[in-house]
């Protein structure tokens, strides 16, 4: 995405959100944060859980050889410094993905086996959302009043969702890559970078082939990971609106949620998703009934948490490579397949 396109939704989203603040009064929000006292380290609890289950899910697609010393934490570890990126960088998830990569080959672990279990676990991970996207609705529909617009919208967003995933699967069962070469030369654009690596962008797919036909068991367990990960999600807000002293229901929370996971998907191009997450997660309590100083106090928190996360996902990278240059130059060369 351009730029000035990423600039636009990142003042769109900052502007809203300063709008909704203005609205429901600074003082009130500072009130509402300030309940958290002592407790407040609490709310950080949920998301290293949540880490622990896509850890397990993105595990699960994972078939070639292990090498020694890459035990589940460093699984763990190299899935922080990934995401930490993707939260970071604007890159679609682009650039996370690669760092993952790069991290277990330099583990020991074959590239192309790694960048298979990446593309999978990401498609899984996907298809996972939707379900639990599936489960939001039902909630909203449940809190909603009759007629709504708020349930014909979320509908809308899961058809949209199960065609994104179908279509996922179609691709990968076909070979990903090749396809997207053919259609490259179909249109006689020529990418050097793309041709010089097709045999084994053709690799990657066969491993992603052989894991959908032949490797079903697995398939079962990383959604079981994924998916309850995207549950665990609803702990996250449960456990926050306790800790100040306003408390929600499971049905609110797995609304807010499942909304809240839409609009990161849409807020993808901006870094860190800065003003989209915030006034998804006011308006999504707003639809869903809770008071709007704790959506507020909830966006602050939710957003103080993913730069401590971030900012020890960015340690581990560092520790692990020097430099932001140097890394990006072995990610480049090593992580090939």
């Amino acid at each position: 995405m351009k730029t000035a396109a990423r600039l636009l939704l990142l003042v769109a989203g900052v502007a809203c959100f300063a709008w909704f603040v203005h609205r429901a009064g600074v003082g009130e929000i500072w009130r509402t944060c300030a309940n958290l006292g002592w407790l407040g380290p609490l709310a950080l609890l949920p998301y290293a859980v949540i880490y622990a289950a896509d850890t397990l899910g993105w595990r699960a697609t994972f078939v070639g050889r292990t090498a020694v010393g890459t035990g589940f934490w460093q699984w763990y570890r190299v899935r922080w410094c990934g995401e930490s990126v993707n939260h970071v960088i604007p890159s679609a998830y682009i650039g996370g993905e690669s760092v993952k990569v790069y991290l277990l080959h330099k583990r020991g672990i074959n590239a192309g086996e790694a960048a298979a279990s990446v593309i999978v676990g990401k498609t899984v991970q996907t298809l996972t959302q939707v379900m639990f996207l599936a489960l939001g609705c039902a909630a909203f529909f449940m809190i909603a009043d009759p007629g709504s617009n708020v349930r014909r919208g979320m509908v809308f967003v899961l058809a949209i969702g199960l065609t994104a995933v179908a279509a996922l699967f179609w691709l990968q069962s076909r070979g990903l890559f090749s396809i997207l070469l053919r259609v490259l030369r179909a249109l006689r654009l020529r990418i050097a970078a793309l041709e010089s690596k097709q045999e084994k962008l053709r690799q990657i797919d066969h491993r992603v082939v052989d894991f959908y036909q032949n490797k079903r068991q697995r398939f079962f367990l990383s959604a079981c990971g994924y998916f309850g990960g995207w549950l665990l999600d609803t702990l996250d807000i449960y456990l926050v609106a306790w800790l100040l002293g306003t408390p929600v229901g499971w049905t609110e929370a797995l609304a807010i949620e499942a909304l809240i996971s839409v609009a990161k998907m849409l807020g993808m191009f901006v870094p860190g998703a800065l003003g989209v997450q915030e006034s998804s997660i006011v308006l999504a309590c707003r639809l869903a009934g809770v008071p709007e100083a704790l959506g507020l106090a909830y966006a602050i928190i939710r957003r103080g948490r993913d730069v401590v996360y971030a900012s020890l996902g960015w340690l581990l990278l560092y520790l692990e490579e020097a430099t932001l240059k140097g890394l990006h130059q072995r990610v480049a060369s090593q992580s090939d397949p």
